[in-house]
């Protein structure tokens, strides 16, 4: 883990940050040098459980954890955000064909009564569906 230089009195909680990053990464699988800005949103999501939780609730509310089919929905959104909001790298992504893709999101839309591609879909629109998404499928 690297981090850009810092004052000396800014250390000990870059340093902290530095740790929880480390233990982060091993958690999830991850191996080699990044930068600790690199797990910005995923310190972010570890930190706050309970927002992750609120934002699920608000945009994935009716989707069921022990539904396959919900998870898989849930899994292309995640794809699609990961994948810049595009059918064609998403459909890449996920060895599917993007009319599939398509359909997914459509599904989740009528599911949810929430979309993707509707609203400002600003960057903070992007992060809260990624949260929500990461989270909820995190917990089921």
């Amino acid at each position: 883990m690297i981090a850009p230089a810092a004052a000396l009195p800014e250390l000990p909680a870059l340093y902290r940050l530095c740790v929880r990053a480390v233990a982060l990464g091993r958690e999830q699988g991850l191996r080699g040098l990044y930068d600790v800005t690199d797990f910005a949103a995923r310190l972010a999501l570890s930190e706050q459980p309970l927002l992750g939780s609120l934002l699920s609730g608000r945009l994935l509310g009716e989707l069921d954890p022990s539904n396959d089919f919900h998870r898989q929905l849930a899994l292309t959104a995640l794809a699609f955000l990961d994948n810049g909001r595009r059918l064609d790298q998403t459909a890449a992504a996920l060895f599917t064909h993007p009319n599939t893709v398509r359909y997914r999101l459509g599904r989740l839309r009528q599911i949810t009564s929430t979309s993707l591609t509707d609203g400002d879909s600003g960057p903070l629109d992007g992060l809260h569906w990624w949260w929500a998404l990461t989270s909820w499928l995190t917990r089921g």
